[in-house]
């Protein structure tokens, strides 16, 4: 779900929906607190479409090729180059063809609300979100709340008998 129109309570807010963010965020659902998840870019974050995953499926094709060629008896039966549109494909391919549409509808069903837009910290329990299609313009999603006042950060620090940085 992407909430851009009001201002909304949350107990927990994070910024960024890479790896760590997602999984902060379902662990916070999982413990019956509420939680939203701003993300500028891609829901999954740079190992997901800019990094790990993209260079692993670029590198993996040369390597096999490299390995196969050095053994005697495969050597023979490996010839010809690379088709670097071939390459590229299987590239795009491990990163959704840069499409989050299934890291969403995994948060969806998670009970998790995504937040699109640059997130920052802008005073005591409040998050901005600033669109980033239209640079200054305010997406009317602002002064979220990241803890209800009423409510102190002690008695919410306990998840599933686990306490934050071993406190």
């Amino acid at each position: 779900m992407t909430n851009t129109s009001q201002d909304s309570t949350f107990d927990v807010v994070i910024i960024g929906a890479g790896p760590v963010g997602e999984n902060v965020a379902d662990r916070v659902v999982q413990g019956g607190l509420s939680a939203a998840i701003v993300e500028r870019e891609l829901v999954g974050g740079e190992c997901s479409y800019w990094a790990c995953m993209p260079t692993k499926a670029l590198l993996r094709d040369a390597a096999a090729v490299r390995a196969a060629r050095a053994l005697p008896a495969a050597s023979q039966a490996v010839s010809g180059d690379l088709d670097p549109a071939v390459v590229l494909g299987r590239r795009d391919r491990f990163a959704s063809d840069w499409s989050d549409a299934g890291q969403v509808e995994w948060l969806n069903h998670a009970g998790i609300t995504l937040v699109r837009g640059q997130g920052r910290i802008t005073g005591t329990r409040t998050v901005t979100v600033t669109d980033t299609s239209v640079l200054s313009r305010e997406t009317g999603w602002t002064s979220t709340t990241l803890l209800p006042p009423s409510t102190t950060t002690a008695s919410r620090s306990t998840m599933a008998g686990c306490t934050p940085w071993g406190m």
